[in-house]
């Protein structure tokens, strides 16, 4: 019997990768699925989808991860290191599978180590002030405009921002929908599920917010409530953040670091980690463990609030 099962464990490693992508695929969630297809779809596939699992050596998985360091994006800029290491999780994740599940001997991806690494630094930010200084300087095409109004003050990602339709507003609430999210995949426009479970969420806007998209909506030609409302990609969007940050006289900082200004003029006005979560769509311990960084000044604040509380001490012991 021993042997038997044995026998089984060793035909199944010798699936091949492709095989074993298919049952992974029918088990990601649906807000996972369409990312994780992509990667592997692009950058694990082509490599070794023919290949059999106990086939694949650490010196396979070197050549791979040089050839996929190489590769460009649409824009010609080089995979961050952060989507690097996204990348080379996924093969690592698919032969864990096959260990755990089907009795392949070593993960090699695990021997052979990572590529790229996770973004550690403190993420960079606007004040207000940088902000206004940098819209001014794109108000000359509405659509930008607006689109960076929406990132800043309500901090929605790029892809829910450019999956917005004017059915994901009631302006009478001053509510907005966030419910799926936009990609550009192999030509097509996709909508996907939001990025976790708890980035399906209603965001209340700011009164003057609310009316400056409404008057925005209302001026786009023959829109309807089912059309995205910003039908521009993510590549306009960082072209423009470049042109302003230039004009504006401010440094340039990632799009996503808007979401992290806004999150951190909350912590600024007073907000706790949990009220902040629920409205950009985080778990209360990412916005603490992630946006510990404050505004310029708050450091300062702090160190001289604790300065009067000792000198208050001091002069109690006195008396």
């Amino acid at each position: 019997m021993g042997t038997e099962l044995q026998a089984e464990r060793e035909s199944e490693y010798q699936y091949e990768l492709s095989k074993l992508c298919g049952y992974l695929f029918d088990g990601f969630g649906a807000e996972n699925k369409t990312q994780y297809e992509h990667i592997i779809e692009t950058n694990i596939l082509p490599y070794f989808g023919k290949r059999k699992l106990d086939d694949i050596r650490t010196s396979d998985v070197i050549q791979w991860q040089n050839e996929i360091m190489k590769l460009k994006k649409d824009n010609g800029e080089l995979f961050s290191p952060t989507y690097l290491k996204a990348i080379h999780n996924q093969l690592s994740a698919i032969l864990n599978y096959a260990v755990n599940m089907y009795g392949l001997k070593d993960n090699v991806g695990l021997k052979t180590g990572t590529m790229g690494k996770e973004e550690n630094k403190e993420m960079e930010f606007w004040t207000q002030k940088e902000f206004q200084k940098f819209l001014e300087c794109v108000a000359d095409k509405p659509i930008s405009y607006y689109a960076f109004e929406m990132l800043y003050w309500t901090g929605i990602r790029e892809g829910e921002l450019l999956a917005l339709t004017p059915a994901d507003f009631n302006f009478e609430k001053k509510a907005l929908r966030i419910n799926k999210s936009y990609q550009r995949l192999e030509g097509e426009d996709v909508n996907t599920d939001p990025k976790t479970l708890k980035s399906n969420r209603t965001i209340i806007m700011p009164g003057f917010l609310a009316i400056e998209m409404e008057d925005f909506i209302k001026s786009i030609y023959g829109i309807k409530m089912n059309d995205r409302i910003f039908t521009i990609s993510k590549s306009y969007l960082h072209h423009e953040m470049d042109r302003g940050a230039k004009l504006a006289g401010v440094k340039r900082i990632r799009i996503h670091g808007l979401r992290y200004s806004y999150i951190s003029l909350l912590i600024n006005l007073g907000f706790s980690a949990l009220a902040i979560g629920e409205r950009v769509g985080h778990e209360a311990v990412d916005i603490t463990y992630h946006s510990a960084h404050l505004f310029p000044t708050v450091q300062t604040d702090m160190a001289a609030q604790l300065e009067t509380e000792m000198e208050a001490l001091v002069n109690v012991r006195k008396e």
